[in-house]
């Protein structure tokens, strides 16, 4: 028998994989869209800005898994904060890198980029548009 803490947890670890999913899908409908209207140039710089972007989000979602697991046993935002800037410098460093080797589409890379804000809005908005409608309705 689960508690409502739990089912609670696991709630919240199908969101998330439901935010990878749809980031995932994302990414690859715009890689493929953008080649196909635009220009391949385009679709790699989509799919180099999701890719780093996907990567960045599941990185902060296993350092928060970490922080969570750590509750009660010591201080649990002891080495967050430097992880946090460490991500953020390497992506500063990764995209300044890219940038330098390969000939960017800007705004294709910032569609890329923008992949896992764009999916946890709309997954977020869905989730929350199904709880109200089975709230009303209950």
């Amino acid at each position: 028998m689960t508690t409502e803490a739990e089912q609670k947890q696991e709630d919240d670890y199908i969101l998330l994989r439901r935010i990878e999913q749809c980031s995932l899908l994302f990414i690859l409908l715009l890689a493929l869209g953008g080649g196909y209207w635009f220009s391949s140039q385009f679709a790699v710089s989509a799919l180099l800005g999701g890719t780093v972007s996907l990567g960045s989000f599941l990185l902060l979602k296993r350092t928060m898994m970490q922080l969570v697991s750590r509750i009660g046993t010591q201080n649990p935002a002891a080495g967050f904060a430097f992880k946090f800037y460490l991500r953020l410098l390497m992506l500063a460093l990764l995209l300044a890198a890219l940038g330098m080797s390969v000939h960017l589409h800007l705004p294709g890379l910032l569609a890329g980029l923008s992949t896992v804000m764009v999916s946890v809005i709309g997954v977020v908005l869905i989730r929350g548009l199904m709880d109200f409608y089975h709230a009303k309705g209950a």
